[in-house]
């Protein structure tokens, strides 16, 4: 399995340009981060229990390849924060709502909005969260909504990054 560096995750999340695809991308990056973390929870990594027990677990089939069925189980030998268990199931959930919508959602749409305000790898950054609110609640003659979606997409990408280093095993 690679192993995403900083930039790596930063470029990717960079380069998409609309919520589908950012969140898309958000989604198959956390899944990386917790197959990278789960071998770390199994008995001493032993070379033979990690190829013929996590290694099928973790398998693109595997019961583990599952984001919310990986997080349940960390979450439930307790080798993960309750913020981070909460902010991973909202991307999962968020993910999951922008995916299934017929009409494409906004960076700079009410709910992505709700979305972030709930994070908080976001809210816990109160520099940062204080910018987002006074722009989304700013006359837009002042603040563009250009600004804004890169303001809001900053934020997710940082809340991603956040929760990767939280993933380090």
């Amino acid at each position: 399995m690679t192993t995403l560096t900083e930039d790596d995750v930063l470029e990717q999340l960079d380069a998409q340009h609309d919520l589908l695809s950012f969140m898309t991308t958000a989604h198959n990056i956390l899944l990386q981060g917790i197959k990278r973390f789960l071998p770390s929870l199994f008995v001493d990594n032993d070379e033979e229990i990690v190829e013929y027990a996590v290694k099928p677990l973790l398998a693109q089939s595997g019961p583990l390849d599952d984001i919310d069925v990986a997080l349940r189980l960390i979450y439930a030998l307790g080798k993960m924060d309750k913020w981070l268990y909460a902010d991973i199931t909202h991307f999962s959930q968020f993910y999951q709502y922008v995916s299934e919508r017929d009409e494409s959602l906004e960076f700079a749409d009410d709910i992505t909005w709700d979305f972030i305000s709930n994070v908080n790898s976001i809210t816990r950054n109160t520099t940062l969260y204080s910018a987002l609110e006074s722009m989304k609640f700013a006359d837009f003659a002042a603040w563009s909504e250009v600004r804004f979606t890169g303001m809001v997409k900053t934020a997710m990408t940082l809340a991603v990054t956040t929760i990767l280093k939280e993933l380090t095993p």
